[in-house]
């Protein structure tokens, strides 16, 4: 089956996006992905990052990683939030320029979505990039361009920066559910007001 770059936008352009739906468009939807996340469209290309990461396995690895390479900032963010959805191995190989990225917000997704059972390499590079955020007084409320204005707090002295876990089902990283088990500020990007 054929898909077209029309059912991709379809399923993408809406305010609120249908990923499952984009999640079953399948493999053949990731040229358009990834024509998505080097276009012009910074939103879109959030998108179009976010939902390739929910294909099967790490078959929509590369449109991630490509997101991660992107100059503008709310882009990164996203492919820092869908390395959440990779394996572990692949979500490591995204996350390894993303952990200390110039842009604060970015830093934060990314530092949030290192998995619980990541490589040496990247919990090595983790550690060292809490050390120098700590050493040049970034370690509270650096203004970041991806969170337009929202400061990213890097975890105090003492704290490890790796994710003790994923953040549950529903929830982007940073996303913590209220007594109810809904999340608080569903639809805002982390350190975001509701």
């Amino acid at each position: 089956m054929s898909i077209t770059m029309e059912a991709v936008l379809k399923v993408l352009e809406p305010d609120e996006p249908n990923y499952d739906k984009a999640a079953s468009l399948g493999p053949d939807a990731l040229p358009h992905l990834r024509s998505l996340v080097q276009g012009n469209d910074p939103m879109l290309a959030a998108k179009a990052a976010y939902a390739a990461s929910l294909l099967e396995g790490d078959q929509g690895k590369d449109v991630v990683a490509a997101a991660a390479q992107s100059e503008t900032a709310s882009v990164r963010v996203a492919a820092a939030a869908a390395a959440n959805n990779l394996p572990s191995e692949s979500a490591a190989e995204v996350l390894m320029d993303l952990v200390d990225d110039d842009d604060s917000g970015v830093r934060k997704v990314a530092l949030s979505s290192v998995p619980a059972d990541a490589p040496p390499q990247l919990s090595e590079k983790v550690e060292s990039a809490s050390g120098r955020a700590e050493g040049t007084g970034r370690a509270t409320g650096e203004q970041g361009t991806a969170g337009e204005g929202t400061a990213a707090q890097m975890p105090g002295e003492g704290q490890s920066m790796m994710p003790q876990e994923k953040p549950a089902a529903g929830l982007m990283p940073g996303e913590k559910p209220n007594a109810a088990g809904d999340a608080q500020g569903k639809g805002l990007m982390p350190g975001e007001k509701a």
